[in-house]
């Protein structure tokens, strides 16, 4: 478990280091569209692998709920990233300018945060949104979805690969943490600070 989330970490920093244009970012976004909805049946699949296991554990239904996939929510999906997709790019923005009396001018402009790891619950939609959210903001992302909706968040995760290696862009943008050991999440908040 230690070298595979080490090696998580590590690819996340290179991916970091890529600094894409805003026209780039939207093109994969678009991309991650076009792909969740071609493969519409596909997730749905996936989606009901969770959901067959989610009942035989007798979660509860709002969970349940929450955890399903259809096309309603796959459309739903789709109209969120082409939101993000909307959104002014939040990178290299200048927020303020000066010149000092030396002559040196001073910029102060927003820059990537870094890394991102994200812990979330039995919600699929929220590994394309954050996954989106990410990658326009210049941050790599390492998702930890809950492992109810392990099949549904692995799927999307790599439709979202496809988008980026079809616009020939590091992969490790997006990751997903295939574990369902528990474990995982206290070593990604204690051990990963260096990544």
């Amino acid at each position: 478990m230690k070298n595979y989330l080490f090696n998580l970490g590590k690819n996340a920093k290179k991916a970091f280091l890529d600094n894409l244009s805003s026209k780039k970012k939207n093109k994969v976004l678009k991309d991650y569209i076009n792909l969740i909805l071609n493969n519409q049946s596909k997730i749905i699949l996936e989606n009901q692998k969770d959901l067959k296991k989610a009942k035989k554990n007798n979660l509860k239904e709002n969970l349940i709920k929450r955890l399903l996939l259809d096309k309603k929510k796959i459309s739903q999906i789709a109209n969120s990233i082409k939101k993000i997709i909307g959104f002014k790019d939040p990178v290299d923005r200048v927020l303020k300018s000066w010149k000092r009396p030396n002559g040196l001018k001073i910029q102060k402009k927003t820059i990537p945060i870094g890394v991102i790891a994200i812990i979330y619950e039995s919600r699929p939609n929220v590994t394309s949104d954050v996954a989106a959210l990410c990658f326009k903001s210049g941050n790599p992302v390492i998702l930890k979805g809950g492992s109810e909706a392990y099949y549904s968040n692995k799927f999307l995760t790599k439709l979202f690969k496809k988008a980026l290696q079809k616009n020939k862009i590091n992969i490790n943008h997006i990751q997903f943490i295939e574990s369902k050991n528990r474990k995982t999440v206290d070593f990604l908040l204690t051990k990963m600070i260096n990544y």
